[in-house]
């Protein structure tokens, strides 16, 4: 077996949380973790993006923000994932949402598309201690170019990457870098190669299966792999850690490696306010809105927070006998191509 000294990390800050501490946090209705969306505006046009990329009406204040900051603190969460519908680095107000989430303790981690990351925000990064989430889908500038929308893309992405890594990022003392990667028939020749580039330098693949949401859906025809190729794929990417590291993960959709637990204990904030239990579940409602109901409110009396905090009790079709018993399957997939975020995920290769 090789040993490379450089492998640090292996699950995304907000994935990484105990059994006990998940356990603790259901039982008291409090969360551990929460994604918190600055706007859905971006400068990118991606093609498989669950949001679209366009900013939505009446989104929240930069005050608005910090309320809802506060009270995820006060309900004993830990970590923020900064995901933006959009890009949260385009925000004119995202030093002051860190410097928030570092007085109050938490920390945090921000997903990006990486064109604005010059050597000196790479800097500020890392001075703030901010894990990052970069968003690169091919090595192959082509293909990179035709995902996002729009050329000369991934010169910009490949420049973020290089800031990053000279200013400390991917050493064992720095901040986590991920790479997240969405698998798609474009790029699934190359996932392998991005992972094992990843595990090599100490940087966190997450590898995601395409989500039927947003522009994905409008674009699945050409863009979406087969159930038996992920299936393939995983198996690969397992074997590659087992023989270089070590490692055994169960081989579930959708992330490879990142069994999600999120719907027990976290939950998504909307750039409008709305609060769902991930990206994928949008459940639009009044009373699930933090304008109209305390955060409190909601995981207390919103049918849609009970429901997924005992979801192995409400599962449907093969993902109730599923024989990996913590897996409850992609619960967004599921809602989006039945309308029941119960229902049995139909991109499961099990």
């Amino acid at each position: 077996m090789k040993n490379n000294k450089s492998y640090q990390h292996i699950k995304l800050p907000g994935l990484n949380f105990s059994p006990l501490d998940i356990k603790k946090a259901r039982q008291n209705n409090q969360i551990l973790s929460f994604d918190l969306e600055f706007s859905r505006a971006c400068n990118l046009s991606c093609l498989y993006c669950y949001a679209g990329g366009k900013a939505l009406e009446n989104e929240l204040t930069f005050d608005e923000i910090i309320c809802v900051i506060d009270q995820a603190v006060a309900l004993g969460a830990r970590q923020v994932v900064n995901i933006g519908g959009g890009e949260p680095l385009a925000c004119p107000f995202y030093w002051d949402i860190l410097k928030k989430e570092r007085s109050v303790g938490l920390k945090s981690i921000t997903f990006t598309n990486g064109t604005f990351i010059t050597k000196q925000i790479a800097q500020q990064l890392f001075d703030f201690q901010e894990s990052i989430a970069l968003k690169l889908n091919s090595f192959d500038h082509q293909v990179q170019d035709f995902l996002t929308g729009k050329k000369g893309t991934a010169k910009k992405i490949q420049q973020a990457f290089e800031n990053l890594l000279q200013i400390g990022y991917g050493k064992q003392s720095a901040p986590i870098l991920a790479i997240e990667t969405i698998v798609c028939r474009q790029n699934y020749h190359e996932i392998e190669t991005i992972y094992q580039f990843c595990r090599q330098n100490n940087i966190i693949p997450y590898i995601e299966i395409l989500t039927l949401q947003g522009n994905a859906k409008k674009n699945v025809d050409f863009l979406a792999t087969r159930a038996d190729e992920n299936y393939q794929l995983f198996q690969r990417l397992l074997e590659y850690d087992q023989t270089n590291f070590g490692i055994s993960w169960p081989v579930t959709p959708p992330v490879a490696g990142q069994t999600c637990k999120r719907l027990l204990y976290s939950m998504y904030v909307r750039s409008d306010g709305n609060i769902q239990v991930c990206p994928g579940i949008e459940i639009i409602h009044p009373d699930l809105n933090v304008r109209n109901k305390s955060i409190q409110w909601i995981l207390k009396h919103a049918e849609v927070f009970h429901k997924s905090r005992n979801i192995y009790q409400h599962l449907q079709g093969h993902c109730k006998t599923c024989q990996y018993e913590d897996c409850y399957g992609c619960r967004g997939t599921a809602f989006s191509e039945s309308g029941d975020y119960c229902a049995a995920d139909p991109s499961c290769f099990i």
